[in-house]
């Protein structure tokens, strides 16, 4: 696991990083979903990461579904975020998504 203190190691801030990559290869569900699911127990920060990446596509496919496609430039913003959190999550950052990090940091912060 990941000490709190510490900044994480590369192979962590590597993992988080993909999980918020695989984004753009898979549209923001399934590569997520399968980080947290592997990292969940073992790792805080890339569990954090994983699953606010889950998070965002969730509520972007929602507010997608629910617009009937009306809210499609909210893609636009989407992608520039999920950007900042890959490269905030290779630097060790636990940076948090609009809307949905502070959901994931209740679940995975270093302090619970």
């Amino acid at each position: 696991m990941t000490d709190p203190l510490t900044r994480p190691d590369e192979g962590a801030r590597t993992v988080a990083a993909l999980a918020h990559g695989l984004t753009f290869i898979e549209g923001g569900i399934i590569g997520p979903l399968l980080v947290y699911l592997v990292k969940r127990d073992e790792d805080h920060f890339v569990a954090f990461h994983a699953l606010q990446s889950l998070y965002f596509g969730l509520a972007l496919l929602a507010a997608l579904l629910l617009s009937c496609g009306l809210l499609l430039p909210l893609v636009i913003p989407y992608i520039i975020y999920e950007v900042i959190a890959v490269m905030k999550a290779h630097e060790g950052e636990w940076y948090k998504l609009p809307v949905v990090g502070e959901w994931a940091w209740r679940v995975h912060n270093p302090d619970r």
